[in-house]
């Protein structure tokens, strides 16, 4: 297959760039044509080079430019605007599918769709998306089965965004594939714990992502008074940094001067910095699956979650770790007390988690599921 990669958030490389710059991997080492399309140059990009896959760069036009949640706030003249420009550059697009004769069109996002998606339908070309966000986009949501001609997301909680006719009617265009992450890469890992100022008395709670309202840093945070009061030797480590767009919530967040607080930043050694934790918490607003999740019981450790979106589906509850509602703070101390207090429970609750990473979260097996699928729908076109 001649397949066309679309990423329309190429200046940062988290979890949704990570699984596209996998797959990526996987088309090349099957034999597929693969390209990518960008709607600018930066940090991905240059990983995507690295592995000698060629990118366009389709610039955004200006309003179409902003970052998607701004785009949200428009006034009517603004999207009116809006609307002129995005004729104009799906026309642009229009003509770059069809000079390159792609196959098909895999949209990593729900931007891509919108634009490279609704470009190569207009050629003929059929269009997957894998969805990886179980946060609802309005009315958005309802142009997005009908323009898919294949339908993945990342775990049963994200399709229930959709409307419930489209699920019914769509059905045959809808499959649940879960991501992972490439098992061996957390395997005889050294650990990196001094260079996250860990001792080793210490019980390492990491949360892991960006920092954001999203993620909810907040919910772990004020509870660290009590939670070291508790359990002395417990330490809460932040991996992670906000965007430009998260400055204000980060400001507010209580409790980041506490000594049992270590903020570690950004960390791109994610199999050294999970061998190196105790517990992963994931206390996420929204999440569609929480791939941290995975590589946190790829490496042995037990996870903490809420029960948002797909983490009860990734998390066992007391089998591979706990599941807690994101507001309820006794019931988080008291499992975070006890995983402390605890270090045998943390290698059981570990040891099952790898298991369950074995059997349902190999990269490579979920991702030749994805190019499974791409394959039928090109060959069933023919």
């Amino acid at each position: 297959m001649n397949i066309l990669c679309v990423e329309s958030y190429p200046q940062a490389i988290y979890g949704q760039q990570q699984t596209l710059l996998s797959l990526l991997k996987v088309m090349r080492s099957i034999g597929h044509q693969v390209s990518i399309a960008s709607t600018d140059d930066g940090p991905f990009c240059a990983e995507v080079e690295k592995q000698g896959v060629s990118v366009s760069v389709c610039s955004y036009p200006p309003r179409l430019a902003q970052y998607g949640g701004a785009i949200y706030r428009y006034g009517v003249i603004e999207r009116v605007s809006l609307c002129g420009q995005l004729i104009s550059y799906v026309a642009y697009l229009r003509r770059f599918i069809a000079e390159h004769q792609f196959d098909v069109v895999f949209c990593n996002d729900m931007r891509g769709l919108l634009t490279m998606g609704v470009s190569a339908r207009l050629c003929g070309v059929p269009v997957v998306i894998w969805d990886k966000l179980d946060k609802p986009h309005g009315i958005l949501d309802w142009f997005q089965i009908p323009l898919a001609s294949l339908n993945i997301v990342i775990s049963d909680a994200v399709s229930r965004k959709y409307p419930v006719w489209q699920r019914r009617l769509f059905s045959n265009r809808i499959h649940s594939i879960y991501d992972g992450v490439f098992l061996n890469h957390f395997a005889d890992i050294p650990e990196a714990r001094e260079s996250l100022s860990l001792e080793t008395s210490h019980v390492a709670l990491a949360m892991i992502g960006s920092i954001s309202e999203r993620k909810a840093q907040d919910r772990l945070l004020r509870i660290v008074p009590e939670l070291v009061k508790q359990c002395p030797n417990a330490r809460i480590v932040l991996v992670g940094q906000p965007d430009s767009h998260s400055q204000k919530y980060y400001h507010t967040l209580p409790n980041l001067a506490h000594p049992g607080v270590i903020q570690a930043g950004f960390r791109r050694d994610m199999p050294a910095v999970m061998n190196s934790i105790d517990v992963l918490v994931i206390l996420s607003r929204q999440e569609g699956m929480g791939l941290v999740i995975v590589e946190a019981m790829a490496a042995g450790k037990p996870v903490i979650g809420t029960r948002a979106g797909g983490i009860p589906e990734v998390v066992i509850d007391g089998e591979t770790g706990y599941l807690v509602e994101g507001d309820d703070d006794q019931a988080l101390l008291d499992r975070l007390i006890r995983l402390c207090q605890d270090a045998e429970l943390r290698k059981q609750l570990g040891a099952a988690g790898r298991r369950r990473a074995e059997t349902h979260f190999d990269r490579e097996r979920q991702h030749r599921r994805v190019l499974s699928l791409m394959e039928e729908l090109v060959e069933a076109r023919r």
